[in-house]
């Protein structure tokens, strides 16, 4: 797995009240077995700024998210950042082109269409960086 790059999205309102911005951290997971194999399931934490940490918890749609055998698939892993957060990742920033991230997790897996085998906790540590301008568009240039 690498990480390719992140993205902020835009703003997500969900219920009960709670406002927050979407990061989806894309990664590119290349496949070296002979037969394809899907992630299930991704959990762990994204440390944003190298002090804020938030949760991942991402569940595939259906049987997992499958990669074909002996390519690269890119994945993307969705984050919503709550907007104090979201606010106070911008204002500590603001002399920097780039905020950096660190995604540490375990990913569940599972081999082969036909046999369905399964390998829980395949770990994951990546970083990356997404650019403040990204955060300053989806905040709509709130305190900037």
């Amino acid at each position: 797995m690498r990480l390719n790059h992140a993205e902020i999205n835009g703003v997500h309102i969900a219920l009960p009240p709670s406002v927050g911005v979407v990061m989806t951290q894309v990664i590119d997971v290349y496949n070296p077995n002979p037969y394809d194999v899907a992630i299930r399931a991704m959990r762990g934490q994204v440390t944003i700024a190298d002090k804020y940490t938030l949760p991942i918890d991402f569940r595939a749609p259906g049987d997992g998210l499958w990669l074909a055998s002996g390519t690269t698939t890119t994945v993307r892993i969705p984050v919503t950042i709550p907007m104090p957060l979201a606010l106070a990742i911008g204002h500590e920033t603001v002399t920097s082109n780039v905020v950096p991230f660190r995604v540490i997790g375990k990913a569940d897996v599972t081999a082969t269409r036909t046999f369905q085998l399964e390998k829980d906790d395949y770990s994951v540590d990546a970083q990356g960086t997404f650019t403040r301008q990204q955060l300053q568009i989806a905040l709509g240039g709130a305190v900037f």
